[in-house]
C-alpha cells in the first residue's frame, strides 16, 4: 500500500500538496550536483555507488553529489550543515560546534550509515557511529550521499547508505595553488584554514591545515557555563603517476579536538532518594578530548589499455578519547566520573575490474569486478566513578582489551546497453570472528529515455555489526551479550527523474522501503535482537533548477515512516524510531548579482516533530521534540580574482530548538570572513 494512503486524510492532503509544490516549483536538493554557472545542468560521474566510477545516467541508486563550490556557495561551516539540505538525511547535534553529531539516512540508526573519507571508514570502532562535528569542510572536494543498502558494495554498517567524502588533490594542476580562509563571529568563534596543492612531473600533492576555537553557548537549560570547543587538523594527499598504467597515492589525516560539556545528573542521596534533577544535564564541568589518526596507501595498475584495473590498498585508523566530569548533587555530594578509550582498525584490500564490449551481442558494455579484504579491530576501555555510593572502577578491558576480525570476498557485474538500460549486481560474503557470518547483495537498474526521463531502482541486503559495547558491556548497570547477531535488512527503492526545459530543471521522486530483522535494542540492562521485523519507508522528492542564468535553486522534501519497539513490562510496544522527523524539507537559492562578483545565498532547513527519550530514575520515557525551521544567508563579494569577502548568518530568526532532548541548539549568529586563492588552474 502506498505510504501516503496510510496517513490521515488531512495529513495526506498536506503531503500531496507539498509534493506537488516541490515538483512544479523550482524549489527543493536533487540527487544531482547543484547547478554550475551554465544554462543547463551538467552530467556528473559518481564514484561511490559501485566498485567502479559510473556516469550519473548509469547509477540505479539514489545519490546526491555536493562539490566544494556548492559548500562555499551555501556558506556551510561544517559537514552536518551540508547534510541538513540532503533528502533522506537527518542530523542530530548535541549542542553547538564540536559536540557529538549523529547522521541518520532514511530513518535508520546512525551506526547503519557508513562514512568514508578518501577510502577510509571513519565510523567509531566501538559505537559504529561517525561523528562529523569537526570534519573540516575547506579541504573537501566532493561529498556523495548514496542512499539504500550498500553492504554488497561497501560491507557492514552500510545498511542504510554511504556518505563518501573526497578531499582535494594536487593532480592535474598546471600551477601550484594556495587557498586560505579566515572567519570570526558569534559565540567567540575564530576559525581558519589553508591548503597548498600542486603537481610537478609525475608527482602531485595537497596539504591542508585548519583550526577552530569557539567559546560556545549555554546548552543545558538552567545552567550558565558555555560549552566551548577547540579543533585542529592536518591532512595530506601525496601521489605519483609513475607510468601511464601505474600510480600510487598516500593519504594522512590527523584531527585533535576538545570541548566542554555538561555532565548528566544520575545522583542518588540517603535512602536511595533521587536527585530532583535526575536525568537532566547538571551545572557541572566536563571536558572531553579526542585524537584521530588515519592513513591509507593505494597502488593502481591499468593493463590492456586501461581495460583491466588492479588496485591494492591498506589503511589504518586510530582514535583515543579521554573525558572527565564532576558536579555537586542536590544532597551536597560530589559526583564525578572519568573514562578513556583506545581503538584501532587496520584494513587491506585487493580489487580487480575488467571492462569489455560485445558489439555482436546487444552492443553491450560489461564490467566484472572481484576482490577480497580483511579488517581487524581492537578496543580498550577504562571507566571510573565516585559519588554517594562510593567509587566504582571497571578496568576489565583496560589491558588487553577486545579484538575481532572480518574477512570478505566480493564481486560485482555491470552491463550497459545502447538502449539506455544499465544493470548491476553485487554479492559479498563476510566471515566474522566474534559473531555470525553475513552474506549481502545489491541489484540496481537505470533506464534513460529520449524524453529526458530516467527510471532508477535498487534492492539489496544490508547488515550492521554489533558494537563492542553491545557485545561485551562496560558499565556496572549494563551486561554485554556475546550471542548477538548482526542486524540485517532488505531494502528497495524506485524513482523517476525528469529533466525539463532542456535540462534547466530536474525533478526526482523516489519511494523507499526497508524491512529490518534482528534489530539490536537495549532491554533490561543488556542488548538483544528483536524477535520480529520492523520497517522503514518513505518518499524523497528532490529538485535542482536554473530558471535564470543568475539564479540556481535546489531543495528537497522527505517523508519518513519508521517502526521500532521497546520492551515494557515484558511486552514489546511498537513505537516510531527516535530522533527521526516524519517530515523534513530544505531549500537553497544562490543568486549572482549583475556585477558578476556578488552572490547572495539563502538556505532553509525544516524538521518536523520527533520522538526522543528522557532517561529518568524510572527508566526511559517518551518526549517530543518540537518542529523547527532554520534560516541562513550569506553575501559574498569578489574583491579581485584572488580574494572574496563574505558575511553569513545562521538561524537568523533565533529559532529555539532541540535536536537531542535537553540540548539547546545555537541561537542567531553572524560571521564574517575572507577567502583567498593564489595560483592554480
Amino acid at each position: 500500500m502506498p505510504v501516503v494512503s496510510r496517513l490521515p486524510r488531512r495529513q495526506r492532503l498536506s503531503v500531496l500538496l507539498a509534493t506537488a509544490a516541490v515538483i512544479l516549483v523550482p524549489g527543493p536538493v536533487a540527487a544531482q550536483q547543484p547547478p554550475l554557472p551554465a544554462a543547463q545542468l551538467p552530467e556528473i560521474t559518481v564514484f561511490g555507488a559501485s566498485n567502479v566510477p559510473l556516469e550519473a545516467p548509469r547509477v540505479g541508486s539514489a545519490v546526491t553529489v555536493i562539490t566544494a563550490e556548492d559548500i562555499a556557495n551555501q556558506g556551510a561551516a561544517s559537514v552536518p550543515d551540508v547534510l541538513r539540505l540532503v533528502p533522506g538525511v537527518a542530523v542530530n547535534q548535541s549542542g553547538g560546534r564540536g559536540s557529538l553529531t549523529q547522521t541518520r539516512v532514511r530513518g535508520a540508526e546512525s551506526n547503519q550509515v557508513l562514512v568514508v573519507v578518501d577510502g577510509i571508514p571513519i565510523n567509531d570502532v566501538n559505537s559504529g557511529d561517525a561523528d562529523l562535528a569537526n570534519l573540516p569542510v575547506d579541504s573537501i572536494a566532493r561529498i556523495e550521499v548514496i542512499r539504500g543498502p550498500q553492504s554488497g558494495i561497501w560491507g557492514p554498517n552500510a545498511q542504510a547508505g554511504v556518505i563518501s567524502i573526497t578531499t582535494k588533490s594536487g593532480r592535474g594542476l598546471a600551477k601550484p595553488e594556495l587557498t586560505a580562509r579566515i572567519e570570526g563571529g558569534s559565540f567567540g568563534t575564530l576559525q581558519g584554514s589553508a591548503t597548498v596543492r600542486g603537481a610537478q612531473g609525475p608527482f602531485h600533492a595537497a596539504i591542508s591545515i585548519s583550526g577552530l576555537r569557539s567559546g560556545g553557548f549555554v546548552v543545558a537549560p538552567g545552567t550558565t557555563r558555555p560549552n566551548g570547543s577547540d579543533m585542529g587538523s592536518l591532512s595530506a594527499k601525496i601521489g605519483a603517476d609513475l607510468a601511464d598504467w601505474f600510480d600510487v597515492e598516500g593519504v594522512f589525516r590527523m584531527v585533535s579536538r576538545s570541548g566542554f560539556y555538561n555532565p548528566g545528573n544520575t545522583a542518588f542521596g540517603p535512602g536511595f532518594v533521587t536527585d530532583p534533577n535526575y536525568g537532566f544535564l547538571a551545572a557541572g564541568t566536563g571536558r572531553n578530548t579526542a585524537n584521530d589518526i588515519q592513513g591509507r596507501v593505494a597502488a593502481t595498475a591499468k593493463l590492456l589499455d586501461g581495460a583491466w584495473t588492479h588496485r591494492f590498498s591498506a589503511d589504518t585508523s586510530q582514535q583515543s578519547t579521554n573525558a572527565r566530569d564532576s558536579y555537586v548533587s542536590a544532597f551536597g555530594f560530589l559526583e564525578s566520573q572519568g573514562f578513556w578509550s583506545r581503538t584501532e582498525r587496520n584494513r587491506a584490500e585487493y580489487r580487480s575490474a575488467y571492462t569489455f564490449e560485445t558489439p555482436g551481442l546487444l552492443g553491450a558494455r560489461h564490467t566484472v569486478v572481484g576482490g577480497a579484504d580483511i579488517t581487524r579491530e581492537h578496543f580498550r576501555y577504562y571507566y571510573e566513578s565516585d559519588g554517594f555510593f562510593g567509587p566504582f572502577v571497571n578496568d576489565t578491558y583496560a589491558g588487553a582489551g577486545r579484538s575481532r576480525e572480518r574477512k570478505g570476498l566480493f564481486g560485482e557485474y555491470l552491463v550497459s546497453l545502447p538502449t539506455g538500460l544499465s544493470l548491476s549486481g553485487a554479492l559479498r560474503q563476510d566471515w566474522n570472528s566474534a559473531f555470525r557470518n553475513a552474506l549481502t547483495w545489491r541489484v540496481t537498474a537505470a533506464q534513460t529515455l529520449g524524453t529526458g526521463t530516467k527510471l532508477h531502482a535498487s534492492i539489496g541486503k544490508g547488515v550492521t555489526n554489533p558494537t563492542f559495547f553491545e557485545l561485551f558491556g562496560f558499565f556496572a548497570n549494563f551486561t554485554g551479550n556475546p550471542t548477538l547477531r548482526p542486524e540485517h535488512s532488505i531494502g528497495w527503492d524506485a524513482g523517476i527523474e525528469q529533466r525539463w526545459f532542456g535540462g534547466k530543471l530536474v525533478t526526482d521522486v523516489t519511494y523507499f522501503r526497508a524491512s529490518v530483522r534482528d534489530a539490536i535494542v537495549q532491554s533490561g540492562g543488556t542488548a538483544i535482537n528483536l524477535p520480529f521485523e520492523t520497517t522503514r519507508q518513505g518518499v524523497e522528492v528532490a529538485v535542482t533548477a536554473r530558471p535564470l542564468g543568475w539564479l540556481s535553486i535546489t531543495g528537497s522534501y522527505t517523508y519518513t515512516d519508521t517502526q521500532s519497539a521497546e520492551l515494557v513490562g515484558g511486552v514489546y510496544v511498537g513505537k516510531e524510531a527516535l530522533r527521526r522527523p516524519r517530515h523534513a524539507a530544505s531549500l537553497s537559492a544562490v543568486a549572482t548579482l549583475p556585477d558578476d562578483k556578488t552572490k547572495v545565498t539563502v538556505t532553509v532547513a525544516h524538521n518536523g516533530t520527533m520522538r526522543d527519550s528522557f532517561f529518568g530514575p524510572a527508566g526511559a520515557t517518551d518526549v517530543r521534540l518540537g518542529a523547527y525551521t532554520l534560516v541562513g544567508a550569506q553575501i559574498s563579494h569578489e574583491l579581485n580574482r584572488n580574494a572574496t569577502v563574505y558575511v553569513r548568518g545562521e538561524n537568523l530568526f533565533g529559532q529555539r530548538y532541540q535536536e537531542v532532548f535537553g540540548y539547546q541548539g545555537p541561537g542567531a549568529a553572524v560571521y564574517a570572513g575572507m577567502r583567498v586563492k593564489l595560483g592554480g588552474e
